[in-house]
């Protein structure tokens, strides 16, 4: 019995380390220098996170105003506080992302 127990651990770590590998590779294969060279590739790079970044903050914005019109139909002063905070925290990352372009990143 414990013979067999040996076993199963020892293939469930190989299986853990393979199935790790597999992922990482599908992964990590990127292309690591576009047609314009490392500068569009970076800057493409950038910008992707960018767009992702400001979208997960409209969306953290608008997780924040439901919680505040909740707290607003059930009267309770911290939650809408906390509604409010979310909401905010929100617009801001969403705005510092749109105003990236301040920050002068491509030169």
């Amino acid at each position: 019995m414990k013979l067999r127990m040996k076993k199963n651990a020892k293939f469930a770590k190989i299986f853990t380390v393979l199935f790790t590998v597999a992922v990482m590779t599908t992964v990590c294969a990127v292309t690591a220098c576009a047609a314009g060279g490392s500068e569009a590739a970076y800057q493409s790079t950038i910008e992707f996170f960018i767009t992702w970044i400001r979208r997960i903050g409209m969306m953290v914005a608008f997780v924040g105003a439901i919680m505040f019109a909740l707290a607003i139909k059930n009267n309770d002063a911290e939650q809408k506080q906390a509604g409010l905070i979310t909401m905010v925290a929100g617009f801001i990352v969403a705005a510092l992302c749109a105003a990236s372009n301040m920050f002068d990143l491509f030169s």
